[in-house]
């Protein structure tokens, strides 16, 4: 097996979390799909995934191969359709539904490299933070954080991101050091409404756990928003991954108890119908490759 099909196993084991259902995806035997991991692992010298009979992790190193794996993936997707002609070439409008905040965060960023690299394509992405119906609206494909409920359409999980607790740096300063989850009570905090912990906070920092309740002095229903008044300095507020990450590096916000994260955010793509057009797939191949998740 050639190391660009294993490792196209290896991503589609890592993503959907069952070698069954990756080797189901790609039409060939569990005992594939689980040698060709096992073939990536004996090359590059360690191990890769760690499996139990109910679940399977990946490792450091996995993490750091998984990232290198879509990246590789998508360049050899588009080096393909680039050979075989424009004829089938993407070309045509292409409506994506996304939230305001992970529109702005992670679809923007790289939208201008995708056109570049598609030239014959359009984008429309609709950045709304309301469900989309996507049969109605003429939507190709959405992107959905959290827990997904239309059980009418079709999903594939993307990853996760991590749920961190952030603060403008001069919240410590006026309220107190927080050095345990316990210390969250003397702050003010700011909640998502739409979070599934919009009064409760559940933290972990490996084996230890606490629950944190507060009584956020505002609540939103918009990630932007979130972080705008978080960055003002009206609260701690608890936030994914991807809405902080450019705060958190250029220094408007600061991680607040480093190690402890509640349980982490699920991104889907979905789409109505069995087979995905193209011209999304090619998209979501894509951006696959270049978003921040885990």
């Amino acid at each position: 097996m050639d190391r660009l099909t294993a490792l196209r196993l290896f991503l589609r084991v890592a993503e959907t979390g069952s070698f069954s259902r990756a080797a189901a995806e790609a039409g060939v035997g569990q005992s594939v799909a689980s040698r060709a991991v096992a073939t990536l692992e004996s090359e590059l010298g360690g191990r890769l995934m760690n499996r139990t009979t109910r679940s399977l992790a990946l490792t450091e190193a996995g993490q750091r191969v998984l990232e290198h794996a879509r990246t590789m993936v998508a360049e050899s997707e588009a080096m393909e359709a680039a050979v075989r002609g424009a004829e089938r070439e993407p070309v045509g409008l292409l409506r994506v539904s996304a939230s305001v905040a992970f529109t702005r965060a992670e679809l923007a960023p790289v939208a201008g490299d995708f056109l570049a690299a598609f030239p014959r394509m359009r984008l429309d992405l609709m950045a709304r933070d309301d469900r989309v119906d996507l049969i109605a609206e003429g939507v190709d494909l959405a992107l959905r954080l959290g827990a997904l409920e239309d059980s009418r359409l079709t999903a594939r999980w993307l990853g996760r991101y991590p749920r961190i607790v952030v603060a403008a740096p001069g919240l410590e300063t006026a309220h107190g050091a927080v050095a345990s989850p316990a210390d969250l009570a003397a702050c003010p905090t700011i909640s998502l409404t739409s979070s599934a912990f919009p009064t409760r906070w559940p933290l972990a920092n490996g084996r230890e756990k606490a629950e944190v309740e507060i009584s956020p002095v505002i609540r939103t229903a918009n990630g932007d928003v979130l972080a705008d008044l978080a960055r003002a300095g009206l609260g701690a507020a608890l936030a994914p991954g991807f809405l902080v990450k450019a705060d958190l590096e250029a220094g408007r916000l600061v991680r607040l108890l480093p190690g402890w994260s509640a349980p982490p955010l699920d991104l889907s793509a979905v789409w109505h119908g069995r087979g995905l057009p193209r011209k999304a797939r090619v998209f979501l191949d894509f951006i696959a490759a270049r978003l921040g998740v885990n």
